[in-house]
């Protein structure tokens, strides 16, 4: 007895659509406003002073001011001692009873002169220096104000879909084949 079987298995089919997501994020707005600084300068340019005054006074570069009431004095002294030497002088002569040789002595006394001889640096002081001036700088700072507005993202979602079928069906096929078949049962 010779049987035959024929089998088919069962076979399926997928057919997919991927899902897809569409994100469109826009840029947020952005608002600055700037306020710039501000520098306030106050200044007065330095200037140098030099005073040379007393240096010149020790010099002999006088003020007439100086000069005049120099000389004044020196003129009271020379004077006062002039009228204490003549008064001497007339003195020593009144009492020629005293001196024989009174007018010679007096004579050769005024031929005598001491000279007397100095080295001097000049100026003895220095100059007083000094300056003035100032730099004042005020500060106000400026600032930024920013707004920022968000927008919101765009999203577009396409979902999947999956498809499933029968691309062929499972079946068994059982024949018999020969000749011999055997009929009582």
């Amino acid at each position: 007895m010779s049987i035959v079987i024929h089998q088919t298995f069962g076979r399926i089919g997928i057919n997919t659509t991927p899902a897809q997501i569409s994100i469109v994020s826009p840029k947020a707005t952005i608002e600055i406003k700037q306020m710039p600084a501000k520098m306030e300068i106050d200044q007065k340019f330095p200037q140098v002073y030099i005073d040379q005054y007393q240096c010149f006074y020790e010099s002999g570069l006088k003020s007439i001011f100086d000069l005049v009431h120099d000389e004044a004095q020196m003129s009271k002294q020379i004077a006062l001692e002039a009228i204490g030497k003549i008064a001497e002088e007339g003195r020593f002569l009144a009492s020629i009873e005293n001196h024989q040789n009174a007018i010679a002595v007096l004579a050769k006394k005024a031929m005598e002169h001491e000279v007397t001889f100095t080295i001097d640096l000049m100026p003895k002081s220095r100059p007083k220096i000094w300056f003035e001036g100032y730099l004042n700088i005020n500060w106000e700072l400026g600032g930024a104000e920013i707004k920022a507005i968000p927008h919101k993202p765009q999203i577009s979602a396409i979902p999947g879909h999956i498809n499933i079928y029968m691309r062929q069906y499972p079946s068994i096929k059982i024949e018999y084949v020969g000749n011999n078949f055997d009929k009582t049962v």
